[in-house]
């Protein structure tokens, strides 16, 4: 039997140098950001693989034509709350209303940038149906959620969708790994995980995708040229359609329309 696999995605306004200690762009990254939005569905449009979007709605407001091309490609559009900006109010009901008017369908699912904690009380309050905001792993200096539950789960009445992690050990099977780890072995850990849980929850960024000519961007992403970035992306996605099925977050889940 096919497991499933949800395949998600964060775009947002391109301010990943500036975390890893570039000056800040003077609009926030925002124009990059949309350049990389364009470029992923040029790009995305060569896989079969439906995913959900988590967009922050400072860049759907600036490129309404993206967001509805994203759709119309078979993604769920959800939040990825206003902005991207450090620290920046989250905005989760604001956020998902001004999504789903410019994308013209429901917006359910919410994610907070950097995968901020946040009360799935308050997510409910929002009228979301489920969050993404978890990664249960081990991962120091940034993440020690070994609390956290693994698998997805309802709690507080609403859904909460964990990246994943492997069992016991908590290792994270998030975006950073896929670049650190050899293509090979990363596949063998997401086909372990998908057999042990039926479903395996990644998370990527389309900027990783794109030309990153910033010296402050670690040397473990850049090392790859974009063309092979693509390719081992496109590798990933056809490997891991021989053992499951590629699913929207709520067509998984089974709440909204995506």
């Amino acid at each position: 039997m096919k497991r499933t696999i949800l395949l998600t995605w964060d775009v947002e306004e391109y301010d990943a140098p500036a975390d890893f200690g570039a000056r800040p762009f003077l609009d926030g990254g925002l124009s990059r950001g949309l350049e990389i939005w364009r470029q992923w569905l040029e790009v995305s449009a060569r896989w079969k693989a439906p995913g959900t979007v988590f967009v922050t709605a400072r860049l759907a407001e600036t490129a309404p034509d993206l967001l509805r091309e994203t759709r119309q490609r078979g993604h769920e559009i959800a939040s990825h709350a206003w902005s991207h900006e450090k620290n920046a109010a989250l905005d989760l009901e604001k956020s998902r209303r001004r999504i789903s008017e410019l994308a013209g369908a429901e917006v359910v699912g919410f994610r907070s940038p950097r995968l901020r904690p946040v009360s799935l009380q308050e997510v409910k309050s929002a009228e979301y149906r489920y969050d993404a905001s978890s990664n249960p792993a081990i991962v120091p200096g940034r993440y020690w959620r070994l609390s956290q539950k693994r698998k997805p789960h309802q709690e507080a009445g609403v859904w909460a969708v964990p990246a994943s992690v492997l069992p016991w050990i908590r290792f994270p099977l998030f975006w950073a790994t896929f670049h650190l780890l050899p293509l090979p072995l990363y596949l063998v850990v997401c086909r372990l995980l998908m057999a042990w849980d039926g479903v395996l929850t990644l998370y990527f960024h389309p900027w990783e995708l794109s030309e990153l000519k910033e010296k402050e961007i670690p040397w473990w992403i850049r090392r790859r040229s974009r063309e092979r970035r693509i390719e081992r992306m496109e590798t990933l996605i056809r490997s891991l359609s021989e053992y499951g099925e590629f699913r929207t977050i709520a067509g998984y889940l089974g709440v909204g329309k995506g």
